[in-house]
């Protein structure tokens, strides 16, 4: 869990890295620091999830004949309390605010450039914006039922009932799936991705290549738009 939502965060703050400090960028986004910031992102997910591990006892259940359950049981509840607050903490109010802080900066950036600029630009300054408001939108939503649910169990008197076991589920399923929709968001929000997809998936029995000029020019209009885009 504490993985997918640690390399979101590092995913914004690489791109606050790119777009707001560019100078910069060539020196902090090389091999080396991306290697030690996956190492890091393991190392503290695995940190925390130690005491999860400690506390994981496997039992019987009167109802259950012939099963065993591997539950997880504090002896002291205030560690127990502690812990589930710093994971809330640590795993969704602290990344939701530093996402969001990049986003917002990476925003602010784009739109102080491109004041001057086409209404092409424009509207790439807008698809950008729509990008950036739906990853951050689809990580408070996704996650907001779980941390909800966890809270509830501790402090409160969750139900149990059917109704809640679907709904814990349900939870569970959608912070999970935050992983897979951000890749679909920004793949299919891309104008280009959307048109690669299209000639993947076209028969070739009635797709006839462009002509050799045409694409020279759009192979130069690309390394132009790159090389203009770097430069900002």
């Amino acid at each position: 869990m504490l993985v997918s939502i640690f390399t979101l965060v590092a995913m914004s703050v690489d791109r606050y890295i790119a777009v707001v400090l560019s100078k910069k960028s060539p020196c902090i986004r090389n091999r080396r620091n991306a290697f030690i910031g996956v190492c890091v992102i393991w190392m503290l997910s695995f940190i925390f999830a130690v005491p999860v591990a400690q506390h994981q006892i496997l039992t019987d259940h009167p109802k259950a004949p012939n099963s065993t359950f591997c539950w997880e049981i504090w002896t002291e509840m205030v560690a127990k309390h502690t812990y589930k607050v710093t994971i809330l903490v640590i795993g969704y109010l602290l990344p939701l605010v530093l996402i969001t802080c990049c986003y917002a900066k990476v925003l602010y950036h784009l739109h102080k450039k491109m004041k001057n600029m086409s209404k092409k630009s424009e509207r790439s300054k807008r698809k950008t914006a729509q990008t950036v408001l739906l990853v951050v939108a689809a990580f408070l939503i996704c996650w907001m039922p779980h941390h909800i649910i966890a809270m509830w169990v501790e402090f409160g008197q969750f139900p149990l009932n059917d109704a809640s076991f679907a709904f814990r589920i349900i939870s569970h399923c959608l912070a999970y799936g935050n992983s897979c929709v951000n890749p679909i968001l920004y793949a299919f929000l891309s104008e280009n991705f959307r048109k690669a997809c299209k000639q993947v998936f076209t028969c070739h029995f009635f797709y006839s290549p462009p002509p050799v000029e045409k694409v020279v020019r759009i192979r130069m209009e690309n390394f132009s738009m790159t090389h203009s885009t770097t430069n900002m």
